[in-house]
Protein backbone atom coordinates (compact mmCIF):
# COMPACT_ATOMS: atom_id res chain seq x y z
CA UNK A 1 0.00 0.00 0.00
CA UNK A 2 2.61 2.41 1.04
CA UNK A 3 4.46 1.91 -2.75
CA UNK A 4 0.61 2.45 -4.32
CA UNK A 5 0.44 6.39 -2.25
CA UNK A 6 4.51 6.94 -3.10
CA UNK A 7 3.29 5.96 -7.16
CA UNK A 8 0.30 7.96 -6.33
CA UNK A 9 2.27 10.48 -5.41
CA UNK A 10 4.97 10.56 -7.74
CA UNK A 11 2.24 10.82 -10.47
CA UNK A 12 0.51 13.57 -9.02
CA UNK A 13 3.84 15.54 -8.84
CA UNK A 14 5.17 14.27 -12.44
CA UNK A 15 1.84 15.97 -13.18
CA UNK A 16 1.73 18.55 -11.37
CA UNK A 17 5.35 19.59 -12.72
CA UNK A 18 4.62 18.81 -16.73
CA UNK A 19 1.67 20.99 -16.25
CA UNK A 20 4.01 23.76 -15.21
CA UNK A 21 6.60 23.35 -17.69
CA UNK A 22 4.14 23.33 -20.51
CA UNK A 23 2.57 26.47 -18.47
CA UNK A 24 6.29 28.04 -18.84
CA UNK A 25 6.70 27.11 -21.81
CA UNK A 26 3.61 28.91 -23.18
CA UNK A 27 4.28 32.08 -21.47
CA UNK A 28 8.07 31.63 -22.95
CA UNK A 29 6.43 31.29 -26.39
CA UNK A 30 3.89 34.34 -26.09
CA UNK A 31 6.67 36.49 -25.03
CA UNK A 32 8.87 35.30 -27.90
CA UNK A 33 5.68 35.58 -30.51
CA UNK A 34 5.14 39.14 -28.73
CA UNK A 35 8.85 40.42 -29.03
CA UNK A 36 9.24 39.04 -32.58
CA UNK A 37 6.25 40.89 -33.76
CA UNK A 38 7.15 43.72 -31.60
CA UNK A 39 10.09 43.63 -33.94
CA UNK A 40 8.97 43.35 -37.15
CA UNK A 41 6.15 46.24 -36.14
CA UNK A 42 9.79 48.52 -35.30
CA UNK A 43 11.30 47.69 -38.59
CA UNK A 44 8.74 48.54 -40.42
CA UNK A 45 7.92 51.84 -38.58
CA UNK A 46 11.90 52.30 -38.82
CA UNK A 47 11.35 52.43 -43.17
CA UNK A 48 8.16 54.01 -42.70
CA UNK A 49 10.36 56.89 -40.83
CA UNK A 50 12.86 56.93 -43.41
CA UNK A 51 10.66 57.08 -46.71
CA UNK A 52 8.63 59.97 -44.33
CA UNK A 53 12.35 61.75 -43.71
CA UNK A 54 13.09 61.18 -47.76
CA UNK A 55 9.79 62.69 -48.81
CA UNK A 56 9.74 65.71 -46.31
CA UNK A 57 12.90 66.69 -47.45
CA UNK A 58 12.31 66.78 -51.38
CA UNK A 59 9.25 68.48 -50.20
CA UNK A 60 11.06 70.93 -48.40
CA UNK A 61 13.52 71.50 -51.03
CA UNK A 62 10.56 71.77 -53.62
CA UNK A 63 9.01 74.62 -51.53
CA UNK A 64 11.97 76.42 -51.21
CA UNK A 65 12.92 76.59 -54.51
CA UNK A 66 9.17 76.85 -55.30
CA UNK A 67 8.91 79.77 -53.21
CA UNK A 68 11.39 81.81 -55.31
CA UNK A 69 10.09 81.42 -58.51
CA UNK A 70 12.68 79.08 -59.64
CA UNK A 71 16.82 79.28 -59.46
CA UNK A 72 18.74 80.05 -62.85
CA UNK A 73 21.88 77.75 -62.51
CA UNK A 74 24.88 77.48 -65.22
CA UNK A 75 24.17 75.65 -68.70
CA UNK A 76 26.43 72.62 -68.53
CA UNK A 77 26.17 68.85 -70.05
CA UNK A 78 24.74 67.77 -66.33
CA UNK A 79 22.08 70.37 -66.04
CA UNK A 80 21.20 71.26 -69.59
CA UNK A 81 17.84 73.24 -70.60
CA UNK A 82 14.67 71.71 -69.61
CA UNK A 83 12.75 71.15 -73.09
CA UNK A 84 9.84 70.73 -71.10
CA UNK A 85 9.79 73.78 -69.17
CA UNK A 86 7.64 76.55 -71.45
CA UNK A 87 8.16 79.70 -69.61
CA UNK A 88 9.90 83.03 -70.31
CA UNK A 89 13.46 83.72 -70.01
CA UNK A 90 14.02 80.31 -69.51
CA UNK A 91 17.56 81.10 -70.58
CA UNK A 92 19.35 84.17 -70.17
CA UNK A 93 22.91 85.32 -70.69
CA UNK A 94 24.74 87.60 -67.99
CA UNK A 95 26.38 91.02 -68.88
CA UNK A 96 29.56 89.07 -68.37
CA UNK A 97 28.73 86.21 -71.19
CA UNK A 98 27.54 83.74 -68.83
CA UNK A 99 24.58 81.03 -70.22
CA UNK A 100 22.28 80.34 -67.22
CA UNK A 101 18.99 78.22 -67.61
CA UNK A 102 15.86 78.52 -64.90
CA UNK A 103 15.52 75.40 -62.73
CA UNK A 104 11.84 74.54 -61.93
CA UNK A 105 10.96 72.92 -58.92
CA UNK A 106 10.29 69.22 -60.62
CA UNK A 107 13.78 69.74 -62.46
CA UNK A 108 15.83 70.38 -59.34
CA UNK A 109 14.05 67.24 -57.24
CA UNK A 110 14.41 64.96 -60.44
CA UNK A 111 18.35 65.70 -60.31
CA UNK A 112 18.71 65.41 -56.54
CA UNK A 113 16.98 62.01 -56.90
CA UNK A 114 19.44 60.80 -59.46
CA UNK A 115 22.56 61.50 -57.37
CA UNK A 116 21.17 60.10 -54.43
CA UNK A 117 20.26 56.99 -56.21
CA UNK A 118 23.77 57.37 -57.85
CA UNK A 119 25.50 57.33 -53.99
CA UNK A 120 23.15 54.72 -52.67
CA UNK A 121 21.24 57.26 -50.47
CA UNK A 122 17.22 56.53 -50.10
CA UNK A 123 15.87 58.80 -53.48
CA UNK A 124 12.34 59.75 -54.52
CA UNK A 125 10.74 59.86 -57.76
CA UNK A 126 8.25 62.67 -58.92
CA UNK A 127 5.31 61.21 -61.39
CA UNK A 128 1.87 62.29 -62.36
CA UNK A 129 -1.21 60.49 -64.15
CA UNK A 130 -0.46 63.92 -66.39
CA UNK A 131 3.34 63.56 -66.43
CA UNK A 132 5.36 66.24 -68.79
CA UNK A 133 8.38 64.37 -68.63
CA UNK A 134 8.37 60.85 -69.44
CA UNK A 135 10.86 59.78 -66.94
CA UNK A 136 7.66 60.80 -64.27
CA UNK A 137 5.40 58.24 -65.78
CA UNK A 138 4.09 56.32 -63.23
CA UNK A 139 4.65 52.69 -62.20
CA UNK A 140 1.64 50.42 -61.74
CA UNK A 141 2.25 50.91 -57.95
CA UNK A 142 2.25 54.38 -58.03
CA UNK A 143 -0.81 54.73 -60.51
CA UNK A 144 -2.77 53.53 -58.35
CA UNK A 145 -1.45 55.53 -55.67
CA UNK A 146 -2.14 58.47 -57.48
CA UNK A 147 -6.00 57.31 -58.45
CA UNK A 148 -6.30 56.80 -54.51
CA UNK A 149 -5.38 60.44 -53.90
CA UNK A 150 -7.79 61.45 -56.44
CA UNK A 151 -10.49 59.80 -54.04
CA UNK A 152 -9.09 61.70 -51.37
CA UNK A 153 -6.33 59.60 -49.92
CA UNK A 154 -3.17 61.84 -48.92
CA UNK A 155 -0.40 59.08 -48.03
CA UNK A 156 -0.16 55.64 -49.34
CA UNK A 157 2.47 53.13 -48.57
CA UNK A 158 3.32 49.38 -48.06
CA UNK A 159 5.39 46.49 -49.07
CA UNK A 160 5.96 46.22 -52.71
CA UNK A 161 8.43 43.45 -54.47
CA UNK A 162 10.49 45.34 -57.15
CA UNK A 163 13.14 43.19 -59.34
CA UNK A 164 12.21 40.66 -57.26
CA UNK A 165 13.35 42.29 -54.01
CA UNK A 166 11.05 43.44 -50.91
CA UNK A 167 10.69 47.35 -50.62
CA UNK A 168 8.69 49.61 -48.80
CA UNK A 169 7.50 52.09 -50.78
CA UNK A 170 5.63 55.26 -49.66
CA UNK A 171 3.66 57.94 -52.10
CA UNK A 172 2.63 61.58 -50.51
CA UNK A 173 0.51 63.76 -52.78
CA UNK A 174 1.41 66.50 -54.23
CA UNK A 175 -1.20 69.65 -54.63
CA UNK A 176 -1.82 72.61 -57.08
CA UNK A 177 -0.70 75.33 -55.38
CA UNK A 178 -0.42 79.29 -56.47
CA UNK A 179 3.45 78.72 -56.95
CA UNK A 180 2.46 75.61 -59.28
CA UNK A 181 0.24 77.90 -61.90
CA UNK A 182 3.42 79.42 -63.59
CA UNK A 183 4.61 75.75 -64.88
CA UNK A 184 1.55 74.35 -65.23
CA UNK A 185 -1.36 76.63 -65.79
CA UNK A 186 -1.52 74.85 -69.33
CA UNK A 187 -2.46 71.55 -68.10
CA UNK A 188 -5.67 72.93 -67.24
CA UNK A 189 -4.80 72.45 -63.11
CA UNK A 190 -6.77 74.34 -60.74
CA UNK A 191 -5.46 75.75 -57.37
CA UNK A 192 -5.86 72.25 -54.72
CA UNK A 193 -5.82 70.05 -57.83
CA UNK A 194 -4.02 66.90 -57.21
CA UNK A 195 -1.26 67.43 -59.47
CA UNK A 196 0.67 64.49 -58.89
CA UNK A 197 2.95 62.83 -56.23
CA UNK A 198 6.29 62.17 -54.86
CA UNK A 199 7.47 58.70 -54.45
CA UNK A 200 10.38 56.84 -52.33
CA UNK A 201 11.66 53.04 -52.16
CA UNK A 202 13.29 51.46 -48.97
CA UNK A 203 15.01 48.27 -49.73
CA UNK A 204 13.79 46.01 -46.99
CA UNK A 205 16.88 43.41 -47.46
CA UNK A 206 19.56 45.37 -45.49
CA UNK A 207 16.28 46.20 -41.95
CA UNK A 208 15.45 42.20 -42.60
CA UNK A 209 18.76 40.98 -42.02
CA UNK A 210 19.19 43.57 -38.83
CA UNK A 211 15.34 41.59 -38.01
CA UNK A 212 16.88 38.71 -38.17
CA UNK A 213 19.50 38.75 -36.29
CA UNK A 214 17.79 40.26 -33.28
CA UNK A 215 15.34 37.76 -33.27
CA UNK A 216 17.93 35.10 -33.56
CA UNK A 217 19.26 36.92 -30.16
CA UNK A 218 15.86 37.24 -28.44
CA UNK A 219 15.26 32.99 -29.92
CA UNK A 220 18.18 32.34 -28.24
CA UNK A 221 17.70 35.00 -25.02
CA UNK A 222 13.99 32.91 -25.03
CA UNK A 223 15.75 29.26 -25.45
CA UNK A 224 18.15 30.39 -22.04
CA UNK A 225 15.06 32.01 -20.17
CA UNK A 226 13.03 29.06 -20.91
CA UNK A 227 15.81 26.60 -19.97
CA UNK A 228 16.76 28.47 -16.64
CA UNK A 229 12.98 28.12 -16.07
CA UNK A 230 12.33 24.73 -16.59
CA UNK A 231 15.19 23.37 -14.35
CA UNK A 232 14.04 25.43 -11.70
CA UNK A 233 10.41 24.57 -11.68
CA UNK A 234 11.82 20.61 -11.79
CA UNK A 235 14.65 21.68 -8.40
CA UNK A 236 11.03 23.36 -6.89
CA UNK A 237 8.76 19.92 -7.50
CA UNK A 238 11.20 17.78 -6.95
CA UNK A 239 12.07 20.12 -3.55
CA UNK A 240 8.28 19.86 -2.90
CA UNK A 241 8.26 16.55 -3.55
CA UNK A 242 10.87 15.76 -1.33
CA UNK A 243 9.58 17.47 1.43
CA UNK A 244 5.98 15.78 1.45
CA UNK A 245 7.69 12.51 1.07
CA UNK A 246 9.45 13.40 4.19
CA UNK A 247 6.00 14.28 5.45
CA UNK A 248 4.06 11.07 4.78
CA UNK A 249 7.08 9.30 5.54
CA UNK A 250 6.40 10.73 9.28
CA UNK A 251 2.92 10.74 9.22
CA UNK A 252 3.33 6.96 8.55
CA UNK A 253 5.91 6.77 11.31
CA UNK A 254 3.67 7.71 13.47
CA UNK A 255 1.28 6.39 12.24
CA UNK A 256 3.07 3.21 12.64
CA UNK A 257 4.37 3.73 16.13
CA UNK A 258 0.62 4.22 17.08
CA UNK A 259 -0.73 1.08 15.86
CA UNK A 260 2.71 -0.99 17.29
CA UNK A 261 4.00 -2.36 20.30
CA UNK A 262 6.83 -0.99 21.06
CA UNK A 263 7.88 -3.82 23.14
CA UNK A 264 7.52 -6.46 21.11
CA UNK A 265 6.90 -4.52 17.48
CA UNK A 266 3.58 -6.41 17.08
CA UNK A 267 0.33 -4.57 16.50
CA UNK A 268 -0.62 -3.01 20.08
CA UNK A 269 -4.55 -3.31 20.70
CA UNK A 270 -5.54 -0.71 18.33
CA UNK A 271 -3.57 -1.21 15.39
CA UNK A 272 -5.13 -4.95 15.85
CA UNK A 273 -8.30 -3.79 15.93
CA UNK A 274 -8.16 -1.50 12.85
CA UNK A 275 -6.73 -4.82 10.87
CA UNK A 276 -8.93 -7.03 12.12
CA UNK A 277 -11.82 -5.09 11.33
CA UNK A 278 -11.06 -4.45 7.75
CA UNK A 279 -9.93 -8.16 7.19
CA UNK A 280 -13.15 -9.02 8.51
CA UNK A 281 -15.35 -7.17 5.81
CA UNK A 282 -12.83 -9.02 3.02
CA UNK A 283 -13.09 -12.72 4.75
CA UNK A 284 -17.32 -11.57 4.64
CA UNK A 285 -16.94 -10.42 1.17
CA UNK A 286 -14.25 -13.24 -0.49
CA UNK A 287 -16.48 -16.24 1.69
CA UNK A 288 -13.18 -17.01 3.05
CA UNK A 289 -12.91 -18.75 6.75
CA UNK A 290 -10.54 -17.79 9.74
CA UNK A 291 -9.44 -18.55 12.61
CA UNK A 292 -8.80 -16.19 15.70
CA UNK A 293 -6.05 -17.53 18.36
CA UNK A 294 -6.13 -15.63 21.69
CA UNK A 295 -2.98 -16.31 23.30
CA UNK A 296 -2.14 -15.85 27.24
CA UNK A 297 1.42 -15.98 28.93
CA UNK A 298 0.89 -18.40 31.57
CA UNK A 299 2.28 -17.07 35.46
CA UNK A 300 3.06 -13.91 34.36
CA UNK A 301 2.94 -12.17 37.78
CA UNK A 302 5.44 -14.76 39.22
CA UNK A 303 8.02 -14.06 36.60
CA UNK A 304 7.74 -10.38 37.55
CA UNK A 305 7.76 -10.47 41.25
CA UNK A 306 10.33 -13.13 41.90
CA UNK A 307 12.47 -12.22 38.80
CA UNK A 308 12.19 -8.65 37.97
CA UNK A 309 9.66 -6.74 35.04
CA UNK A 310 12.74 -7.24 33.04
CA UNK A 311 12.92 -11.04 32.60
CA UNK A 312 9.13 -10.33 32.21
CA UNK A 313 9.27 -8.13 29.15
CA UNK A 314 12.05 -10.96 28.01
CA UNK A 315 9.42 -13.36 27.97
CA UNK A 316 6.85 -11.36 26.29
CA UNK A 317 9.27 -10.98 23.55
CA UNK A 318 9.83 -14.57 23.43
CA UNK A 319 6.53 -15.15 23.05
CA UNK A 320 6.29 -12.84 20.24
CA UNK A 321 9.05 -14.04 18.49
CA UNK A 322 7.22 -17.32 18.56
CA UNK A 323 4.15 -16.22 16.80
CA UNK A 324 6.30 -14.60 14.33
CA UNK A 325 7.74 -18.06 13.32
CA UNK A 326 4.40 -20.02 14.09
CA UNK A 327 1.92 -17.32 11.57
CA UNK A 328 2.41 -16.06 8.51
CA UNK A 329 3.21 -12.54 7.24
CA UNK A 330 0.02 -11.91 5.94
CA UNK A 331 -1.69 -12.90 9.48
CA UNK A 332 -2.51 -10.30 11.80
CA UNK A 333 -0.96 -10.52 15.29
CA UNK A 334 -0.99 -8.46 18.04
CA UNK A 335 -0.38 -7.89 22.04
CA UNK A 336 -3.36 -7.13 23.29
CA UNK A 337 -1.95 -5.68 26.44
CA UNK A 338 0.15 -7.02 29.38
CA UNK A 339 0.39 -11.20 28.82
CA UNK A 340 -2.34 -11.23 26.47
CA UNK A 341 -1.63 -11.79 22.58
CA UNK A 342 -3.82 -12.38 19.42
CA UNK A 343 -3.95 -13.79 16.08
CA UNK A 344 -6.29 -13.52 13.27
CA UNK A 345 -5.08 -16.11 10.73
CA UNK A 346 -6.29 -15.71 7.53
CA UNK A 347 -7.76 -17.78 5.25
CA UNK A 348 -7.30 -20.95 7.09
CA UNK A 349 -10.57 -23.51 8.25
CA UNK A 350 -11.51 -24.61 11.41
CA UNK A 351 -9.86 -27.88 9.68
CA UNK A 352 -6.49 -26.85 10.20
CA UNK A 353 -7.02 -25.40 13.76
CA UNK A 354 -5.45 -28.09 15.50
CA UNK A 355 -2.57 -28.57 13.13
CA UNK A 356 -1.78 -24.88 14.06
CA UNK A 357 -2.25 -25.15 17.90
CA UNK A 358 0.37 -28.23 17.76
CA UNK A 359 3.21 -26.00 15.59
CA UNK A 360 2.50 -23.56 18.45
CA UNK A 361 2.93 -25.43 21.11
CA UNK A 362 6.01 -27.66 19.39
CA UNK A 363 7.33 -24.06 18.56
CA UNK A 364 7.23 -23.41 22.16
CA UNK A 365 8.85 -26.51 23.36
CA UNK A 366 11.48 -25.54 20.97
CA UNK A 367 12.46 -22.47 22.92
CA UNK A 368 11.98 -23.90 26.39
CA UNK A 369 14.71 -26.15 25.24
CA UNK A 370 17.43 -24.05 23.94
CA UNK A 371 16.76 -20.46 25.73
CA UNK A 372 18.85 -20.52 28.37
CA UNK A 373 16.46 -19.42 31.20
CA UNK A 374 15.68 -20.94 34.66
CA UNK A 375 11.78 -21.23 33.79
CA UNK A 376 9.78 -22.34 31.64
CA UNK A 377 7.08 -20.15 29.10
CA UNK A 378 3.65 -21.65 29.56
CA UNK A 379 0.70 -20.15 26.92
CA UNK A 380 -2.88 -20.64 27.31
CA UNK A 381 -4.54 -20.89 23.80
CA UNK A 382 -8.36 -20.35 22.64
CA UNK A 383 -9.28 -20.13 19.09
CA UNK A 384 -12.70 -19.16 17.53
CA UNK A 385 -13.79 -20.07 14.49
CA UNK A 386 -15.26 -17.28 11.72
CA UNK A 387 -17.23 -19.08 9.31
CA UNK A 388 -18.16 -16.88 5.96
CA UNK A 389 -21.56 -18.58 6.17
CA UNK A 390 -22.87 -18.02 9.49
CA UNK A 391 -20.78 -14.67 9.84
CA UNK A 392 -20.13 -13.08 13.02
CA UNK A 393 -18.34 -9.94 14.59
CA UNK A 394 -15.41 -9.60 16.02
CA UNK A 395 -15.94 -8.88 19.15
CA UNK A 396 -18.07 -11.88 19.32
CA UNK A 397 -14.66 -13.90 18.00
CA UNK A 398 -12.60 -12.06 20.50
CA UNK A 399 -15.60 -12.86 23.35
CA UNK A 400 -15.49 -17.00 22.00
CA UNK A 401 -11.63 -17.11 21.90
CA UNK A 402 -11.04 -15.26 25.09
CA UNK A 403 -13.32 -17.64 26.95
CA UNK A 404 -11.79 -20.81 25.27
CA UNK A 405 -8.13 -19.43 26.81
CA UNK A 406 -9.54 -19.07 29.76
CA UNK A 407 -11.02 -22.63 30.31
CA UNK A 408 -7.53 -23.87 29.81
CA UNK A 409 -6.08 -21.60 32.29
CA UNK A 410 -9.16 -22.63 34.32
CA UNK A 411 -8.07 -26.31 33.45
CA UNK A 412 -4.29 -26.20 34.06
CA UNK A 413 -4.77 -24.86 37.68
CA UNK A 414 -6.60 -28.28 38.68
Amino acid sequence: MDNKADNFNWLNFSVYMWALIIFWTGCVVASLLWNTNQQTKAIFSLARMRAKFSIEKDMLYRQWISSKGGAYIILSEATPSNPYLKVPNRDVTTNQGQNLTLVNPAYMTRQVNEMAKKEGIDSGHITSLKPIRPENSPDPWETEALKAFEKGAKEIDSIESISGKPYFRQMRAFFVEESCMKCHADQGYKIGDVRGGISVSIPMEPLYQVERNIKIQLLLAHSLLWLLGVIGIIFAVNRVSAQVKQIKQSEEKLKTMSLADELTNLYNRRGFFTLAQRQMKVAERTKKDMLLFFVDLDKMKVINDTLGHQEGDKALIEVSNILKEVFRESDIIGRMGGDEFAVLAIDTTNETKEVLVNRLHNTLNDYNRFEGRNYQLSLSIGVAHYNPETPSTLDELMAQADELMYEEKRNKQH
